[in-house]
């Protein structure tokens, strides 16, 4: 819901740009600032374009540093999120588990946009699924402090031990099932292979 969001970016820039504008009418005692900080998160479908979009943030950076006379100093912090390919059999098993204990749960999108999950870089070695159980919050969006409210319901509650029940169940069924568990020890050769 990236209409509902709030680009920190931006509100930095504009704040940037409004100090500076702001730099005429300061007394001459004002000091300029000899150090800056700043921590930005990158975020693309695939690994692909992420490593193409951080090097085009990357030059940004570069150029700012290049046009003041600055010093540019980048680091990274922790490691690169992969894209999440979900396995649409083991998500069928999710789903009708899921369905016993009454729920309904959309179909696997194996193209699944959304969050930042170190669950995409496991998702390229095993056959993976990353669910999704809901429950009532109203209006709130994830992530927002209103969302933390209703995660003390009872709902809640119910929906965590529904949603921990359908993953046993899935993975009693992936490890009973011949057929389900011959061609997730092929997938995972597979992968190995590459």
């Amino acid at each position: 819901m990236p209409h509902r969001g709030v680009n920190a970016a931006d509100a930095m820039m504009i704040a940037q740009v409004a100090i500076a504008a702001y730099r005429q009418q300061l007394v001459p005692e004002a000091v300029i600032p000899a150090r800056a900080t700043a921590l930005y998160d990158c975020r693309a479908r695939t690994s692909g374009e992420l490593a193409a979009l951080l090097d085009r943030v990357r030059a940004c950076f570069e150029a700012g540093a290049l046009a003041t006379g600055a010093e540019l100093a980048l680091e990274t912090v922790g490691n690169d999120y992969a894209d999440l390919r979900q396995d649409p059999d083991i998500g069928r098993a999710y789903r009708d588990a899921a369905r016993a204990l009454g729920r309904e749960v959309a179909p696997t999108d194996p193209n699944l946009r959304g969050g930042s999950t170190d669950m995409g870089n496991v998702s390229h070695l095993v056959p993976t699924i990353h669910p999704m159980i809901g429950y009532d919050c109203g209006d709130a969006v994830m992530h927002h402090p209103d969302f933390t409210r209703y995660g003390t319901t009872g709902a809640a509650d119910r929906a965590v031990l529904d949603g921990g029940l359908a993953m046993a169940w899935t993975a009693i069924t992936l490890a009973t099932d011949p057929a389900h568990r011959a061609r997730l020890l092929a997938r995972l050769a597979e992968r190995s292979a590459v």
